[in-house]
């Protein structure tokens, strides 16, 4: 690497979470540096990963320290050290928006958090999106659901907890496609509206996501509960969201005398999926065409992080507080 093959750097205080940079040209390279962590000198902590174009999704070589000194060690995040693997740095090309490639599935748990075992967990990560296709929990096929507790070359779980149990165990015969890294990518190629996984008996009611939303407090959306879900008494009202998190927000209507609210089991394909239909982007309402017609593709990478705490001090994204420097540049030949 060359200075004069820099296209763009900064700076940036870890809060613990996925750091996504969005880089004003396409990338070949990446370094990142952990200031906090280079002047602790903790044992296992990060203190710079470099990648480069070619290598695997959530990669990157990586120096750390093996004991409490200055002294550093060499690894890559996904051969990793002190018995644990580490998350890395992935290109992210919101330009390429489609589906991916159909990758086997060999079982699913019959659970309201489903869990579903693969050989292949690909670029997988906390917070991605999958498409689930083909297998025996056909109420779920061909719907688009948030992951977490992704086990490499393992298993995946549905994040959100649906109102009941698919109802089966998955066969082997199933699959499913990655479909984004989060809800914000999601949201530049599928429309804002969510389909449901429970609403709660309560007062307020309070509505799952199986997508992660974005809704903010204040925010006008409606609600549509066919009849195979139950609680119809909810359906096609018109209520304002208080965000409770990034999969739940309550309706300020007393769902509480209500008809229970099911996910529709098997017995019930084909039915029409519960869904939650913004009425306006914001609480204005001025914003029906929110990004709309604006191109808000970016090429950058994502610095990957973890809510273990061993796992975020060795991974580029930080732990809360960090100090974070990174450079990232083109290549050329000689």
């Amino acid at each position: 690497m060359a200075d004069n093959t820099i296209i763009q750097q900064g700076t940036f205080v870890s809060d613990g979470a996925d750091k996504i940079l969005t880089l004003r040209s396409d990338v070949d390279w990446i370094q990142v540096y952990n200031l906090t962590n280079i002047n602790a000198a903790t044992q296992w902590a990060g203190v710079t990963w470099k990648w480069f174009r070619g290598m695997n999704a959530d990669d990157s070589f990586t120096e750390y320290h093996a004991a409490a000194t200055q002294a550093v060690s060499y690894s890559t995040c996904a051969t990793g050290y002190n018995g644990a693997v580490y998350r890395g740095i992935t290109l992210l090309d919101t330009s390429v928006l489609t589906p991916g490639a159909a990758i086997a599935v060999t079982a699913g748990t019959n659970a309201t958090r489903p869990v579903y075992s693969t050989a292949n967990t690909g670029v997988l990560i906390e917070g991605s999106i999958v498409r689930i296709q083909n297998t025996a929990h056909t109420n779920l096929n061909g719907l688009d659901f948030s992951v977490d507790a992704v086990i490499l070359n393992t298993s995946f779980r549905l994040r959100n907890t649906l109102a009941t149990a698919p109802g089966v165990i998955a066969g082997a015969a199933g699959t499913y496609r990655y479909i984004a890294y989060n809800e914000t990518i999601y949201n530049q190629f599928n429309p804002k509206a969510r389909n449901i996984a429970n609403i709660t008996q309560a007062n307020p009611g309070v509505v799952t996501t199986l997508v992660n939303h974005t809704y903010q407090t204040g925010q006008k959306v409606r609600i549509k509960v066919p009849d195979a879900c139950g609680m119809t008494q909810l359906n096609n009202q018109l209520v304002t969201v208080t965000r409770l998190g990034n999969a739940t927000f309550s309706i300020g209507v007393d769902t509480t005398g209500y008809t229970a609210f099911n996910f529709p089991l098997p017995a019930a394909v084909p039915f029409t999926p519960a869904e939650v239909i913004p009425v306006g982007e914001d609480t204005s309402y001025n914003y029906l065409l929110d990004d709309a017609q604006t191109n808000a593709e970016f090429i950058g990478v994502v610095l990957g992080t973890s809510d273990t705490a061993g796992i975020a001090l060795g991974s580029p994204g930080g732990t809360a507080n960090d100090v974070i420097y990174w450079v990232a540049g083109k290549s050329f030949n000689i």
